[in-house]
């Protein structure tokens, strides 16, 4: 397996997931005291994900024509898209890592306004809303450790980029 491919093509995914972070920040962040849509910038950061992740799509076919001769089997395929996907995860993970403590350091305050704002109106209220503030702010405190943060911002791409390494290899597999 030619190791540039995986190098290049993650490499790029993971700029493009760098660079999204910042735009959404500037298009949805917090201005004047307000808290973030989260529901926008959720929606917006998948976008991006299947963005980056079509740098896989283009790797293995890039591949598959200059390095196999125009064929190329399944599994190799998908082991190709695999190595992309995990240089994107890593990418993002640091990226992520360097990111939210720089640019957005009141994430968790916000992150929890945002979901008591939404219990709130969803009716919840009393002593199942307190548990809830609870369960956040628990939840908040565990995620500022670090392999905790590292493990669950890995968690968020990584199933995403194997489906798209998977249909991948599906779509560019030839005999």
């Amino acid at each position: 397996m030619n190791l540039k491919y995986a190098l290049k093509y993650g490499g790029i995914a993971g700029l493009i997931m760098i660079v999204s972070w910042f735009v959404t920040n500037q298009l949805l962040g917090s201005e004047n005291g307000e808290t973030m849509d989260f529901g926008s910038s959720e929606l917006l950061g998948y976008v991006s994900m299947l963005l980056a992740f079509s740098m896989v799509f283009l790797g293995v076919k890039s591949y598959r024509d200059k390095e196999s001769g125009g064929a190329i089997t399944f599994g190799k395929a998908f082991l190709i898209g695999l190595y992309i996907v995990l240089v994107t995860s890593v990418i993002y993970v640091v990226g992520w890592m360097t990111y939210y403590p720089n640019f957005m350091a009141d994430f968790p305050d916000q992150y929890m306004q945002s979901q008591i704002t939404q219990l709130q109106e969803s009716g919840v209220t009393g002593e199942e809303l307190a548990m809830k503030k609870e369960e956040i702010a628990s939840w908040m405190e565990w995620y500022k450790k670090p392999y905790n943060m590292a493990g669950m911002t890995f968690v968020e791409i990584f199933p995403i980029g194997l489906i798209v390494a998977l249909i991948s290899a599906v779509i560019w597999r030839k005999k």
